[in-house]
């Protein structure tokens, strides 16, 4: 039998959004002793909520949920854009929080809500789970994208 474990908070869209959603991370984290997923997972949540931010500027609501080995993160926000992720040759100044979050996670997509507004999610395995190689200038695009209607 797996252990599931989830929890949430609402964040107003403003510059202490990220830092208030990387504190919950990381107290919840602390709480569930899954510690191995903080380092990656902060620079994950700060990379969405700081997203929603600057291109939804609405509520939001970050979920965290940990089975089996792995930690999902969700950032819902009732903005109309979907996020795209940009290619390396198009990027200026900014531009770079997907392909971060690409590349930390094992797979990451974003739901459209019936209601308005999305859910960007990705799966992230413990930091140890890292591939080889992570630092070097494989490509960006690894890991699966699903984009769908809820």
């Amino acid at each position: 039998m797996t252990s599931r474990r989830t929890a949430h908070t609402h964040l107003d869209p403003g510059p202490s959004a990220p830092a208030r959603a990387r504190a919950f991370l990381t107290d919840t984290c602390r709480r569930w002793r899954a510690e191995d997923f903080v380092t990656d997972a902060a620079l994950v949540v700060s990379e969405l909520v700081t997203n929603a931010v600057r291109h939804a500027g609405t509520e939001m609501r970050l979920g965290l949920e940990l089975q089996d080995g792995t930690l999902s993160i969700r950032v819902h926000d009732h903005g109309p854009g979907l996020p795209r992720l940009i290619p390396p040759a198009e990027r200026g100044f900014g531009g770079q929080g997907l392909a971060i979050v690409v590349r930390l996670a094992q797979a990451w997509g974003v739901a459209v809500e019936d209601g308005g507004g999305k859910a960007v999610w990705c799966r992230l395995g413990p930091r140890a789970a890292v591939t080889a190689g992570a630092g070097s200038q494989g490509s960006l695009w690894k890991g699966e994208q699903d984009v769908w209607s809820a």
